[in-house]
């Protein structure tokens, strides 16, 4: 799994969950789903429950080209590696970015609500014989515990036939069947760091050193190694590198 892939997998897993009830019967009817959507579209439906950091994988015909069995139980990651494996860096740094503003964008609606929204994204998943496949993927919270946490995740994976193309990521609410106004969600980018944040955040992407970034904002240099951590954290990332690149495609710098 990627580095970025592991800091929002830290995200949505260290979210605080409680254990409500009829969990048992709840998570039975999602995988039921997910069995009944990979039946129906040939595609892959995965379940993941975020509070035992456990994912249940189901394919159909689509998926058995892509060497996966009918089901597969992941019990040490919520998240599908086997597929993600297969899917190009770029993409998967995009598909990371879009997961990270879909949950910051479902914060701010109720937790009853969140159910209706999804996000999705254009994705090429690598064949055993090294070709790549054109793939519509989305992202969808199906469950909330009642204290609001997302514990349910569900993705799906099914060609699309758009081999050339692009589609840029987006969310929509699936019960109204409008797309979310880009503006909606773009604008919790903007809560992701504080202006000091983006402040030495614009500065480390321009190659200036603690030091400097210390002297130029007048502060200490443990100060600016704290921004620097908090940065971090905050975009779910591993190191400066990559958080400049998430911060310039995020538009928090430029």
């Amino acid at each position: 799994m990627k580095e970025h892939e592991i800091r929002l997998k830290k995200l949505l897993t260290g979210q605080t969950f409680v254990d409500d009830v009829q969990q048992d019967k709840l998570l039975k009817n999602a995988k039921e789903y997910a069995y009944a959507y990979s039946q129906a579209t040939n595609g892959i439906a995965v379940i993941s429950d975020l509070q035992q950091d456990v994912c249940y994988i189901y394919s159909g015909k689509f998926g058995h080209v892509l060497g996966l069995p009918e089901y597969t139980e992941n019990s040490s990651s919520a998240f599908e590696s086997e597929i993600f494996n297969t899917i190009p860096a770029e993409e998967l740094l995009e598909r990371h970015i879009l997961e990270l503003r879909f949950y910051h964008f479902l914060q701010t609606i109720p937790s009853d609500e969140r159910s209706d929204y999804n996000a999705f994204c254009l994705i090429h998943l690598r064949q055993p014989d090294g070709t790549t496949l054109s793939v519509l993927h989305t992202i969808r919270y199906i469950m909330c515990n009642t204290n609001g946490s997302l514990w349910l995740g569900l993705c799906t994976y099914i060609p699309f036939p758009l081999a050339h193309g692009a589609v840029e990521g987006c969310m929509t609410n699936t019960r109204t069947g409008r797309a979310v106004d880009s503006e909606q969600y773009l604008k919790c980018d903007n809560l992701l760091l504080s202006k000091r944040q983006i402040e030495i955040l614009s500065m480390l992407a321009k190659g200036i050193g603690s030091k400097l970034i210390a002297d130029k904002l007048n502060i200490s240099v443990h100060t600016v190694s704290r921004h620097r951590q908090d940065i971090l954290s905050r975009l779910r990332v591993t190191n400066t590198a990559a958080a400049v690149e998430i911060g310039f495609r995020m538009h928090l710098i430029h």
